[in-house]
């Protein structure tokens, strides 16, 4: 996997490159601190994933996201970032593939580049049944707000909310106990129901609404 290190600071590509360097599988094409090193880079090395600092002065993570779309379709992109807010709705419609904290461990950044760089999209997970403790999915007094949840049942506006968060289909099975092939059922009819195309659109979907409140999200790696 061919990486593309982006940071307008000079020693956060130093870091992120001694991270990458000497893993299996993984190789630090190059590292670019504005577009034109970018697209220097883009042309002659082609990487398969760019890992965005988005903490820049100069750079812009979603205009770099969407000018890696025009000129690597076949890439993708992990954007590490200080805090789960409104940017990330941005993020995810420049067309970040994966978003991840910057604080989160070396080997949770590792594994979160395999991941997307593989296929996946990732989020902030969440950290399986402690999630009850934070944002209870079974209270009576929640408003849904929306028109687009008076379609939902109970159980799929909760799997929408767990979506949200982060977690995966095993973590949403373990905090709802109920087996992950439900779970899976209760995604696709919630997809369906709302007429959004995969989990990524369901999480900017939630966060249009006000589902979620961004300061209660945990971390961790969502596989």
């Amino acid at each position: 996997m061919r990486i593309l290190v982006v940071s307008d600071r000079a020693v956060v590509r130093a870091g992120y490159r001694r991270l990458f360097e000497g893993k299996p599988e993984l190789e630090v094409s190059g590292d670019a601190g504005d577009l034109l090193q970018i697209a220097s880079s883009v042309e002659s090395q082609r990487p398969d994933i760019a890992v965005i600092d988005s903490e820049t002065n100069s750079l812009d993570a979603a205009e770099v996201i969407r000018f890696l779309g025009v000129e690597t379709p076949n890439s993708a992109s992990l954007v590490l970032v200080g805090e789960f807010d409104e940017q990330a709705q941005r993020l995810l419609r420049a067309g970040a593939r994966g978003l991840l904290l910057n604080r989160s461990s070396p080997a949770e950044i590792v594994s979160a580049v395999r991941l997307v760089a593989a296929g996946y999209s990732l989020l902030f997970p969440c950290r399986g049944r402690r999630l009850l403790d934070l944002d209870p999915v079974d209270r009576e007094d929640e408003d849904p707000g929306h028109e687009g949840l008076g379609r939902l049942t109970r159980r799929e506006v909760d799997v929408l909310r767990l979506i949200a968060r982060g977690c995966s289909n095993a973590e949403i099975a373990d905090v709802l106990y109920v087996s992950e092939s439900t779970v899976k059922s209760h995604v696709q009819r919630m997809l369906d129901k709302l007429d959004l195309r995969n989990r990524v659109h369901a999480v900017i979907y939630a966060y249009e609404i006000g589902m979620v409140q961004t300061p209660r999200l945990s971390t961790g790696v969502l596989a």
